[in-house]
């Protein structure tokens, strides 16, 4: 794939190179690896995701922007554009991003929705939707065929059935035990991703020359707090 992050012949701009320089010398090895924090974006779950936007939630760091990474982003838009590329090319677009996290999350509750084949309790759960399902139509379809001109019946069966499938998929919810559902929403997803495109640019910027330890760290801050709350959503888990 070519675009800002990689060069010409399709080699990473920033990354990893080990073909010899023009001198005929091997060309020095990046101290800093640049995809680790993309990568391991790549890796997180649903949950991992709420874990880390209740924590920055709370974080009094992330109440305001930090002027130092504002100053580098500001500073070295190139670098900030191949850190962008370098994100896209691993996440893909949000919507991608969440998909792929969803994906993780279900791979992770492979486990319980074995146990409740195992157990039965699938199968039960399986049957009352569909009896609920059936309930929800029959009765309102039985309205149109009996009696379709009285408007005002038709409205209150469906006022009726819509209550009906809020309190029976609430009560089958519950019921099925099924694991909270993280509520991930747009704007702080994209905190995370800013978060992840920093610690990006920092690394290249690493990589290229000595950055301030102060700017390294205030850059990084977001990643290592997504690390630390996927930790502690895999703790939990455990």
């Amino acid at each position: 794939m070519k675009n800002e992050y990689h060069l010409a012949d399709g080699s990473p701009r920033y990354g990893h190179r080990n073909e010899a320089s023009s001198a005929g010398h091997a060309a020095p090895a990046a101290t800093v690896r640049v995809e680790d924090a993309a990568e391991g974006a790549a890796r997180l779950s649903l949950d991992d995701m709420a874990a880390a936007i209740n924590r920055r939630l709370g974080s009094a760091w992330a109440d305001a922007p930090d002027p130092a990474v504002a100053s580098l982003r500001k500073d070295h838009p190139e670098e900030l554009a191949a850190a962008r590329a370098l994100v896209k090319l691993h996440l893909g677009s949000q919507r991608q991003w969440r998909f792929r996290a969803q994906a993780v999350r279900d791979k992770q509750l492979e486990g319980v929705v074995a146990r409740r084949k195992a157990s039965g309790s699938a199968l039960e759960i399986l049957v009352m939707r569909l009896g609920l399902m059936a309930v929800l139509i029959a009765l309102p379809a039985y309205i149109v065929v009996t009696d379709r001109d009285n408007i005002v019946k038709l409205l209150v069966v469906g006022a009726l059935c819509l209550a009906g499938a809020f309190a029976g998929g609430h009560f089958l919810t519950v019921r099925a035990r099924v694991p909270v559902m993280p509520d991930i929403r747009g704007p702080w997803l994209s905190e995370l991703r800013e978060d992840i495109v920093n610690a990006t640019l920092v690394s290249i910027l690493q990589n290229k020359g000595d950055l301030e330890p102060r700017v390294v760290a205030a850059g990084r801050r977001g990643w290592e707090g997504i690390q630390a709350a996927s930790k502690a959503a895999a703790a939990i888990q455990s």
